[in-house]
Protein backbone atom coordinates (compact mmCIF):
# COMPACT_ATOMS: atom_id res chain seq x y z
CA UNK A 1 0.00 0.00 0.00
CA UNK A 2 1.18 3.49 -0.81
CA UNK A 3 0.92 5.98 2.05
CA UNK A 4 -1.37 8.88 1.17
CA UNK A 5 1.35 11.37 2.12
CA UNK A 6 3.62 9.90 -0.59
CA UNK A 7 1.16 10.63 -3.39
CA UNK A 8 1.51 13.71 -5.54
CA UNK A 9 -0.57 16.72 -4.54
CA UNK A 10 -2.62 16.26 -7.71
CA UNK A 11 -3.39 12.60 -6.90
CA UNK A 12 -4.29 13.47 -3.30
CA UNK A 13 -6.68 16.16 -4.50
CA UNK A 14 -8.29 13.82 -7.04
CA UNK A 15 -8.86 11.19 -4.37
CA UNK A 16 -10.27 13.76 -1.95
CA UNK A 17 -12.68 15.03 -4.61
CA UNK A 18 -13.86 11.52 -5.50
CA UNK A 19 -14.31 10.70 -1.82
CA UNK A 20 -16.27 13.91 -1.24
CA UNK A 21 -18.69 12.91 -4.02
CA UNK A 22 -19.16 9.50 -2.41
CA UNK A 23 -19.70 10.96 1.06
CA UNK A 24 -22.24 13.47 -0.26
CA UNK A 25 -24.53 10.47 -0.79
CA UNK A 26 -23.99 9.14 2.74
CA UNK A 27 -24.38 10.39 6.28
CA UNK A 28 -21.62 12.47 7.79
CA UNK A 29 -19.87 12.40 11.13
CA UNK A 30 -18.17 14.96 13.34
CA UNK A 31 -15.80 12.43 14.93
CA UNK A 32 -12.26 12.76 13.55
CA UNK A 33 -11.42 9.11 14.29
CA UNK A 34 -14.49 7.99 12.33
CA UNK A 35 -13.62 10.30 9.43
CA UNK A 36 -10.11 8.84 9.29
CA UNK A 37 -11.43 5.27 9.44
CA UNK A 38 -13.96 5.89 6.66
CA UNK A 39 -11.41 7.56 4.37
CA UNK A 40 -8.86 4.79 5.05
CA UNK A 41 -11.45 2.11 4.25
CA UNK A 42 -12.39 3.89 1.03
CA UNK A 43 -8.74 4.27 -0.03
CA UNK A 44 -7.65 0.70 0.79
CA UNK A 45 -9.11 -0.98 -2.32
CA UNK A 46 -7.15 1.56 -4.36
CA UNK A 47 -3.87 0.50 -2.74
CA UNK A 48 -3.53 3.63 -0.61
CA UNK A 49 -3.16 3.74 3.17
CA UNK A 50 -4.25 6.64 5.37
CA UNK A 51 -3.87 7.34 9.07
CA UNK A 52 -3.59 10.20 11.54
CA UNK A 53 0.01 10.76 10.44
CA UNK A 54 -1.35 11.83 7.03
CA UNK A 55 -3.36 14.71 8.49
CA UNK A 56 -1.96 18.21 8.32
CA UNK A 57 -0.12 19.03 11.56
CA UNK A 58 -2.81 21.39 12.87
CA UNK A 59 -5.54 18.70 12.70
CA UNK A 60 -3.77 15.96 14.65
Amino acid sequence: MTPFRNLTAERQEALRAAYAEEMARQGGTCEMAEKIARFAAWLAPQGVSFGPEDLPQRQR
